[in-house]
């Protein structure tokens, strides 16, 4: 026998064929199976193999190519084709694996099995070759009986048939996964039972003709939009889809259909799905005491894998259906206070955008309103009377402006939106005269609240609203209590212009353009130096000098004033030492610390962390503060102090007399030296009594152990007046203002020592 023939032999002792004839096929669909084969009569003796057999029930037809090329051309019109025997020399020697490569790989057919046949087995595919190609198996024509030939298409049809189920599940779920995210997507329980109408009625290919019922109690009223029975026993009709659609709301023994009423009755009384002639009926728990049924018309008979389907449907759609409140539930939290039940931020901005594009536009406003002194009350009287504070005010707003969108959009912030006419100074005056009553407590309130009008132009969003009334209510708040600002454009431009200046100190931080001056202080006895204060400068690259009033505030507001502190202090204690270095071993250095920089938790590691890095001693180094730094407390502000005095540093309260609570803490305070604002200083040229605040401070000073300094010193008349009183240390133009490192150390290189009069510049 050649290679070339292929014939089929007879099985060892005649065993008839693992296979029955055809002699009912009833209406099973035939296998496909294609046949490949450049030789005319291996299709002849395939045919004849085959003739009148079933594969697993079925019958098989065959298609029939005698090139590679005319095999892709079929393949590519043809649908459901089950196994491919095909031969692997045709028009060139791999004409087969190239087939194979082209079916795979370009035309996607991943489940149709092939079986390669060759009567050259010389020219046999490798091993790695079979495995690449997903090849299901390989025979030589020369070793395939009859028997063996129906065995190797059995097993192909098995694994095709596996395959083609497994891709129909996938089918299914993805339909599964589909219909839950719309259903997720819809707003309210109704909407929800239409849609399993519609998707199951998809999922069975069917129209949709069907309705859902629901039995429930009272306590779920919020799921059918308050209309739920009123005996629990009750079943309602709350979606329906075809002829049914009109039943919506009824009870269901309303409905004309004992049918129906009788198989959705044996669904809720039984609980679980029930297939019967002509329909199905779905069963959804959703918890106890509440249930849906769906009843979904089918005409033809649900095959296994469909009721398969159905049931993992089933068991998702309930978990939709209680889903389903908790989305509505996300979406009360997206929109609404969880506290006072109003409208939150975003609820607002949404008002808000609504507003901007009517298209009849109303004269409306914003307005931000901010309970003062909120935290000290949570502070006082604790959480829980804050909370009902914050639900008090909010009813009271809704109840003074039923005609107003009312929100809480921040701790004790709340917005109104409404007519503008509403919204006034007045109003809001009006609004909190009266005090709250709350467990007992009468607490009146005061408010600061900033407005904007809410004008369509086509270009102003819903967000830039808010800023604009964010940016009045501070302004109403720098005002002082009770006061309601209207946004201004120049606010806007003050705001931007605060931006503009805060962008450019960072920018002078990175480009090293802030620069360390020092101002001398005289001793009054000895005529001499005895220290410097460092003073901040910020030089701009066209050499003029920013006065230090336009970005120390800046940078206290911004939070950059402690990186550029810790900068100041670093240079500081380096110029002492140099000072010190160069023959001035009794001059010390006096470094200004902002109230922000002291809150910060690790200003004292840094302060001991500098003073170990430094050459001099710590007794040389003097922390300024001024009276402001009482706002932290006077308890905290002590510890703090004392904190420092610990580490050998001294301390000088700055600018002393400008505060209000000056004597109340000076007692309490480590304090070493006061130094008197140049305010006090300045009317020592007039003959009056100008001088009496000064007399005040010094022998104050004295009396409390602290040396006494005078700032601000221009004229010799102003030093003569202090030195009568007995002030020690001396600080102004008159002596040397503010200079660079280099100028210092000249100046004091060439300093004359004065006597009781006179200066030296």
């Amino acid at each position: 026998m050649g290679n070339d023939e292929f014939i089929f032999l007879d099985d060892d002792n005649n065993a008839p064929l693992p296979c029955e004839q055809n002699t009912q096929h009833g209406t099973l669909s035939p296998w496909r199976i294609l046949i490949v084969d450049d030789d005319i009569d291996v299709h002849e003796i395939t045919e004849l193999a085959l003739y009148d057999l079933t594969f697993l029930g079925r019958p098989a037809t065959l298609l029939h190519a005698y090139s590679a090329h005319e095999a892709a051309h079929i393949l590519a019109s043809e649908t459901d084709i089950a196994i491919i025997l095909l031969d692997v020399v045709m028009e060139t020697s791999d004409a087969g694996l190239k087939l194979v490569g082209h079916i795979r790989q370009n035309m996607g057919l991943r489940n149709v099995r092939i079986i390669l046949r060759t009567g050259q087995p010389g020219l046999a595919p490798e091993m790695d070759a079979i495995t690449k190609y997903d090849i299901d198996d390989y025979k030589t024509k020369t070793e395939l009986t009859r028997n063996k030939l129906f065995t190797s298409i059995t097993t192909a049809l098995r694994s095709f048939e596996r395959m083609q189920k497994l891709d129909a599940n996938r089918a299914g779920l993805e339909k599964i996964i589909a219909s839950s995210n719309e259903f997720l997507s819809r707003r309210g329980l109704r909407n929800f039972a239409e849609g399993v109408i519609t998707q199951l009625s998809g999922l069975m290919d069917v129209q949709p003709e069907g309705l859902v019922c629901a039995i429930g109690g009272g306590e779920h009223l919020d799921l059918l939009d308050h209309q739920q029975p009123s005996r629990t026993d009750q079943i309602q009709i709350i979606a329906a889809a075809g002829r049914y659609s009109d039943m919506i709301g009824l009870d269901l023994e309303e409905l004309h259909s004992n049918d129906i009423v009788t198989a959705l009755r044996d669904c809720m009384a039984q609980k679980k799905t029930l297939i019967l002639p002509g329909c199905i009926v779905l069963y959804l728990y959703v918890r106890e005491g509440y249930a849906l049924a769906a009843y979904i018309g089918a005409p033809e008979p649900i095959n296994s894998l469909d009721q398969h389907l159905l049931s993992v449907f089933c068991g998702n759609l309930t978990l939709c259906a209680e889903n389903i409140q908790l989305v509505e539930k996300l979406k009360r939290r997206a929109y609404v206070d969880e506290l006072t039940n109003l409208a939150n931020r975003t609820a607002i901005l949404d008002a808000m955008s609504s507003v901007l594009n009517d298209p009849n536009p109303q004269p409306n406003s914003l307005i931000l309103i901010d309970l003062q002194l909120f935290a000290e009350i949570n502070d006082v009287l604790g959480h829980s009377y804050g909370d009902r504070l914050l639900c008090a005010v909010g009813k009271r707003l809704s109840t003074v402006l039923p005609d107003c969108i009312v929100g809480r959009i921040a701790a004790d912030l709340f917005a109104v939106i409404g007519r503008s006419e509403m919204l006034t100074q007045i109003s809001m005056s009006a609004i909190f005269t009266a005090p709250f009553n709350i467990e007992h407590f009468e607490l009146p309130i005061r408010v600061a609240a900033g407005s904007t009008e809410l004008t369509p132009d086509g270009q102003k969003t819903a967000l830039d609203c808010m800023k604009q009334a964010y940016i009045a209510l501070k302004r109403a708040k720098s005002s002082g209590f009770g006061q309601v600002t209207k946004y201004d454009p120049q606010l806007a431009e003050i705001t931007r212009n605060r931006a503009k200046r805060l962008g450019d100190l960072q920018m002078a931080i990175e480009r090293n353009q802030l620069e360390a001056h020092y101002q001398p202080l005289i001793d009054f006895k000895t005529g001499k130096p005895c220290g410097m204060e460092a003073l901040l400068r910020w030089r701009r690259e066209d050499g003029n000098l920013v006065p230090p009033c336009d970005f120390i505030p800046l940078a206290e507001y911004s939070g950059l004033i402690r990186p550029i502190g810790d900068w100041v202090m670093r240079e500081a204690m380096d110029m002492i030492g140099k000072v010190h270095a160069a023959g001035f071993t009794d001059m010390r250095v006096s470094i200004n610390v902002s109230k922000v920089q002291m809150v910060a938790d690790d200003f004292i590691e840094k302060l001991e962390r500098q003073l170990n890095q430094s050459t001099i001693a710590p007794q040389f180094v003097e922390i300024e503060i001024t009276e402001s730094a009482c706002d932290l407390g006077i308890n905290d502000l002590e510890t703090l102090l004392g904190r420092i005095r610990a580490l050998g540093v001294s301390i000088a309260i700055d600018d002393f007399g400008t505060g209000f609570s000056s004597l109340s803490y000076l007692d309490r305070l480590p304090v070493d030296k006061l130094k008197i604002d140049r305010c006090f200083i300045t009317p020592l040229d007039i003959e009056n009594d100008g001088s009496r605040i000064a007399e005040l401070i010094i022998p104050l000073g004295h009396r409390l152990g602290m040396k006494v300094v005078a700032e601000g010193i221009e004229t010799e008349k102003q030093a003569q007046k202090l030195r009568d009183m007995s002030c020690d240390i001396a600080q102004g133009f008159l002596y040397g203002r503010p200079m660079p490192e280099a100028d210092i150390m000249v100046w004091l290189q060439n300093f004359a020592p004065l006597a009781t009069s006179g200066a030296n510049s």
